[in-house]
């Protein structure tokens, strides 16, 4: 197909033909000539190229909120210049969706954010590749999507009074068998940090605690169920719960309507859970189901929090995560800071590194 510059030139042969009839060939031989060339080139090499072929590569996962990067990767025997578009569904925004480049070997990359929870599609993908003189295009149609599960986003849990009825339910107090200390590394539970050995260091680095691994470990089982509407509210709520109680140590199983995940644990184990909670939707579940439950986690209605409910204890969920003003109760999903003095001071406690 001819490109807006290639009917130009196009025109301005046609004139150059009619100038001719009446003036010379001369006219001709000076400008229908060049153009013929250019017309005929730009058509011989889309007639000889073959359509690029494409490998798309999508992260599997990511959470809602963050930023991703999607390759698409051509294999052009014959380098094109032109704009690459990338469609997404609904609950993705690819920032740059059209970029104009030379399609040949190398990635294109695209920065996709990440906005709603669920699974989510990018693609399809277009091409409308130029020839070098840029008077004939060709459109080309990549009818590919590939899947993208978005993970709830995960609040942090603050260590409030509010806590305490876990640690007394479920007795993440107590631990394995002492193996030994290492150097804090981020991500670690504050609950493992040896305060006062960190207190005693020079460097002021924290040092934290390791244990031997216990192969039975305890068992939490976590029902997560919403009213219409406060899936999301829930799934983050949930997804916050089941982080916090995985760092301590638990074997977590997640039950929501429709699905169920057995207990476990391991980052394995951690992809599914946050993936079940990923595609689950509204409903609640059977009585039959409910037995064993040890947190509830429910958005009602006729309610403006989620609640989570441990044994015969309900609080919001605003006050587990210290964030509650919003619906969820917590609106805050920005990782987990590193320690600070006012931390360490705050939770010295005897030896062991317990936190009050």
């Amino acid at each position: 197909m001819l490109t807006r510059r290639g009917w130009a030139l196009t025109a301005v042969t046609v004139l150059a033909f009619g100038m001719a009839a009446w003036f010379s060939a001369r006219s001709l031989n000076a400008v229908v000539g060049p153009a013929l060339v250019a017309l005929a080139a730009g058509w011989l090499q889309f007639r000889r190229a073959d359509q690029p072929q494409l490998d798309t590569k999508t992260p599997d996962y990511g959470f809602a909120g963050e930023t991703v990067t999607v390759s698409l990767d051509f294999d052009a025997p014959t380098p094109l210049s032109g704009t690459v578009r990338l469609e997404s569904g609904d609950g993705l925004d690819v920032q740059n969706p059209e970029v104009e480049t030379t399609i040949a070997d190398d990635e294109i990359d695209f920065d996709v954010a990440l906005g709603e929870r669920g699974v989510q599609s990018v693609g399809p993908v277009e091409v409308v590749a130029e020839d070098v003189l840029g008077v004939w295009s060709e459109t080309y149609t990549y009818p590919v999507t590939s899947e993208l599960v978005v993970f709830p986003r995960i609040h942090r849990l603050q260590d409030a009074s509010d806590l305490t009825a876990l640690h007394r339910e479920f007795g993440l107090g107590g631990r394995d068998r002492f193996d030994q200390l290492r150097e804090y590394e981020r991500g670690d539970p504050l609950r493992d940090v040896h305060w006062k050995s960190s207190a005693k260091r020079a460097d002021d680095e924290l040092v934290v605690m390791e244990f031997e691994a216990n192969e039975e470990r305890e068992q939490v089982e976590l029902l997560a169920e919403a009213d219409g509407g406060r899936m999301d509210d829930v799934a983050e709520a949930a997804a916050s719960v089941l982080t916090y109680l995985l760092d301590a140590g638990l074997a977590v199983g997640l039950t929501v309507p429709g699905g169920r995940v057995e207990p476990g644990a391991g980052e394995d184990h951690r992809t599914e859970l946050l993936t079940l909670l990923a595609r689950s939707n509204p409903g609640t579940v059977s009585d039959r189901r409910r037995e064993g439950t040890d947190v509830l986690v429910a958005g009602r209605a006729e309610s403006e929090s989620v609640t989570v409910t441990i044994g015969d204890r309900t609080v919001t969920f605003g006050q587990l995560s210290g964030e509650s003003g919003s619906a969820a109760g917590g609106t805050s999903s920005e990782a987990d800071p590193e320690p600070s003095k006012a931390d360490r001071e705050s939770q010295v406690t005897a030896d062991g590194g317990e936190r009050r």
